[in-house]
């Protein structure tokens, strides 16, 4: 079943519709998730954010949020509170949305403007106003069809049917994707296994490059995604290990300061990969910011993801690491 992301930015005056937006996504996933096999979920600060410390608010937001397939942006009156990288947080968190869609094609981008007439005399207010209409030029010059609604209402209406539209084309081009990752793994003889070893802090940064290697023909195995109810984790790590061409081991600050993380779990990764790969010793350092690799790996040459644009590095490296695997067998 595939997980689809749809995450919520807006500033703080449209708080009714930020609380339609859950009852819809709980309403669809009753009503089409097993019909098109999707787990939806609903992405919020409010939600999926916990306190920590960043450059300010918004950046440790980020961080925390991850990656997602649907956005939806609501603005009326206010436009937010600016941060240290853009003129707002929803500003930031659309730009963030276009730079990754102008690369990736994803996520979905819907935006949504509340056209209810208003009067104020606060000079603030008028302010706020003023930075909406010139956000929603900026965003139509920039090719954006935006949407207008008047009342709550409305907006519930017309949300309900978009993202029935927009799950509906998503899980189309999965279904395409899927099955030229079928077509090529019957011309090669199988997909490569990719063994990933990561901490949980991690997951939401690491959920992504394994969804990405997936739709690129791969086989990225990861124990939130394919340890199966019932089985013993240990027991399950060192198969997947085991029958895995690649073992890939994500680093960041969360990582390093578990200790019992490269001690145990890369620990047997490296003792089993030592036993099986004598010459042939696959391992790639994945770094998901700049941080110094512990001992075991310094001797092996890293790939930086700190970025989108990162993601296709890895890949090319994966498949140049796959082509000389495959030229010295």
């Amino acid at each position: 079943m595939k997980k689809l992301r749809i995450f919520l930015a807006s500033p703080s005056d449209v708080d009714v519709e930020r609380n339609i937006v859950p009852m819809l996504v709980d309403e669809l996933q009753r009503t089409i998730g097993d019909i098109l096999e999707v787990d939806l979920e609903l992405v919020r600060w409010e939600t999926h954010s916990w306190p920590d410390v960043g450059d300010d608010a918004q950046d440790v937001i980020n961080k925390q949020i991850g990656e997602y397939d649907i956005f939806i942006g609501i603005m009326w009156k206010r436009f937010g509170t600016p941060t240290k990288r853009a003129s707002s947080g929803t500003g930031e968190e659309f730009e963030r949305a276009y730079e990754y869609f102008k690369n990736y094609h994803r996520p979905k981008i819907m935006f949504y403007f509340r056209t209810t007439p208003f009067f104020t005399k606060d000079i603030k207010e008028w302010s706020q106003f003023s930075k909406v209409i010139k956000y929603r030029r900026k965003l139509q010059q920039l090719g954006v069809f935006v949407w207008e609604y008047d009342e709550p209402l409305e907006f519930e209406r017309r949300v309900r049917e978009h993202l029935i539209r927009q799950v509906r084309e998503i899980t189309e081009q999965v279904s395409k994707v899927s099955q030229g990752a079928i077509r090529k793994t019957k011309r090669e003889g199988g997909p490569p296994k990719l063994f990933f070893s990561y901490v949980r802090p991690d997951t939401n940064s690491v959920e992504p490059i394994y969804e990405l290697l997936k739709t690129e023909g791969f086989a990225p195995w990861m124990d939130s995604k394919d340890i199966l109810p019932g089985q013993r984790w240990t027991s399950a790590i060192e198969t997947a290990i085991h029958n895995s061409d690649f073992f890939v081991a994500f680093f960041s600050q969360n990582s390093l300061n578990r200790r019992g993380f490269i001690n145990r779990e890369i620990g047997m990764a490296l003792d089993i990969w030592e036993k099986k790969h004598t010459t042939n010793f696959y391992i790639i350092p994945v770094r998901l910011e700049p941080v110094d690799l512990p001992a075991p790996f310094t001797e092996f040459q890293w790939i930086d993801v700190f970025s989108v644009d990162d993601r296709k590095a890895l890949i090319s490296a994966i498949n140049s690491l796959l082509e000389n695997k495959r030229t010295a067998g």
